[in-house]
């Protein structure tokens, strides 16, 4: 018998009302070693393979995983147990009751009437430049050629797939110096089409990307809510797929037109891992709690010549995960150690790419951050890597803004390291801090907005703050002094030592009795 009908199996019979443990174990055991043949048969038929009731079940003729134990699998897998050569395929029977029609699709419009092919390729083409060695989901090539068969192949239009192009231009828009003149149409269409109840239906890898450009576009341009929801979606679809789980990754990658669609087994992994970085990422910036997977199979990328996006996945595996394959070699005593051992391997990681130097400067803030609000001692070593961090964030970021790379975290992690300065108050933080409100100021310069204005105008107040402080404990100290009753020295007085006592001591008296025997026994002079 197979592991997996054995598994269904086992999944199938439950204690009942009248049956005692014993005899529900020797109805498995049985079952287990003498299958009806239809069931054997059936599995080798299916599309459909039963993995574990731990894990759960792939439909690869519609891509989709679901937990062994979901209402809508169920049927399937009795029907299989109860040697059905066709068990009922994976449906949501019963959901509800269906007296209401499904929701229709909208009219979406081609592609075409939004943006050129040329144009599609020359934003998509700084998009990859700029975006794809960090967010490294597609293959430039066989997206090149995606977008070349959509122009000029009508009949074989993926509309998941032209809403991931449209986000591509649209990111690709925001990143040149010369934007699209439809890039908020771009973004609007791409979103219709992923909002669109029709194309949810029958996801695809499309989706999934479309959704992680959606996301990029929403953290460089929109509120804090809006990316992280974002995230969340790009997490559960990533589960509905079954990117998660690496038995489902090579299933999908010996698909017939996997190939043709780039989706090989090292460009799936990414797509999982390199999305689920960014998720965790936004929700640790914003003490939210992450999506979390009951378990994770999906093997590690691998490192490819200009792609760094396997760095950048280890950076956020740092960030405390329950999905994260990362863990410190020894368990710290509280929340404070375990921060610490954190930051220190973040801090043995190196990378040239200024914009991972600014995402592990946003990571070491965000370790900061929290052992603050512990109200604990910070030890000089955790300040002292906070400070390197966010000293290195600042040319990274500086480097970024020169060359019109306006990254979210660049000026996010100037504005959140000259608040961790202000919040050390240290000499040693101070000494940093006319060099992070210099960068500020130069951020604001290139790009002069009401929000990186306002930024500005809030690292100013703090500073004023702090300064107002140090004024007040500075009074404080000059009342003491004012308050003094004895007059002040003479010059004379000040200038003598001080007068001697008479304090006359024979010294050698205490090494005789009865003064020596008060030392103890084993005193040897």
């Amino acid at each position: 018998m197979t592991l997996p009908v054995a598994q269904a199996m086992c999944m199938l019979h439950f204690p009942v009302p009248g049956a005692s443990a014993p005899r529900v174990l020797r109805q498995i055991k049985l079952m287990s070693s003498n299958p009806p043949a239809a069931v054997e048969e059936s599995l080798a038929r299916s599309s459909t393979a039963v993995v574990g009731a731990s894990t759960g079940i792939f439909d690869e003729r519609k891509v989709r995983y679901v937990g062994a134990s979901a209402a809508m699998a169920f049927p399937h897998v009795l029907g299989m147990a109860l040697g059905s050569g066709s068990p009922p395929k994976m449906r949501s029977v019963a959901y509800n009751f269906g007296i209401r029609p499904e929701e229709v699709s909208d009219a979406h419009c081609a592609l075409e009437k939004l943006i050129s092919e040329e144009d599609l390729a020359f934003f998509s083409d700084v998009y990859f430049s700029v975006m794809a060695p960090i967010g490294d989901l597609l293959d430039p090539g066989i997206y090149a050629q995606r977008c070349h068969d959509y122009y000029h192949k009508p009949s074989n239009r993926a509309m998941a797939f032209s809403a991931a192009a449209a986000g591509i231009a649209a990111l690709g828009s925001f990143l040149s110096p010369n934007r699209h003149p439809r890039e908020p149409e771009l973004v609007q269409y791409a979103k219709a089409i992923l909002d669109d109840p029709v194309s949810m239906r029958m996801l695809s890898v499309d989706h999934i990307v479309a959704w992680g450009m959606r996301v990029l576009y929403l953290r460089a341009t929109t509120r804090p809510n809006n990316a992280w929801v974002a995230s969340c979606t790009v997490m559960h679809l990533c589960e509905t797929v079954g990117l998660h789980m690496d038995e489902n990754i090579k299933k999908m990658a010996a698909m017939a037109g996997a190939e043709a669609l780039g989706l090989d087994e090292d460009r799936l992994r990414r797509i999982f891992w390199i999305s689920w970085a960014g998720h965790v990422m936004l929700s640790y910036e914003q003490d939210r709690s992450a999506v979390q997977f009951r378990v994770v199979t999906c093997q590690p990328i691998l490192s490819v010549p200009g792609s760094v996006a396997d760095q950048f996945v280890q950076l956020i595996q740092i960030i405390p995960s329950q999905n994260s394959p990362f863990s410190l070699g020894c368990t710290a005593s509280d929340s404070a150690g375990e921060f610490f051992g954190r930051l220190k391997e973040l801090a043995k990681l190196q990378s040239a790419h200024p914009f991972l130097v600014v995402t592990k400067a946003d990571i070491a803030l965000c370790f900061y951050r929290r052992v603050y609000h512990l109200k604990t001692y910070i030890p000089d070593d955790f300040i002292d890597i906070v400070i390197d961090s966010g000293s290195a964030a600042i040319t990274a970021a500086e480097q970024l803004a020169s060359q019109g790379r306006l990254f979210w975290n660049t000026i996010g992690s100037v504005f959140q390291y000259a608040c961790v300065l202000l919040a050390i108050d240290t000499p040693t933080a101070f000494v940093h801090l006319p060099t992070a409100f210099k960068a500020l100021e130069n951020l604001v310069t290139i790009a002069d907005t009401l929000l990186t204005r306002e930024a500005l105008s809030i690292a100013r107040h703090l500073l004023s703050l702090s300064m107002a402080q140090k004024r007040k404990h500075l009074a404080q100290l000059e009342a003491v002094e004012a308050s003094y009753q004895l007059p002040p020295l003479s010059a004379s007085q000040s200038t003598n030592p001080i007068p001697d006592m008479g304090w006359e001591l024979d010294w050698d008296q205490f090494f005789t009795d009865p003064y020596l025997s008060m030392l103890g026994p084993d005193i040897q002079l």
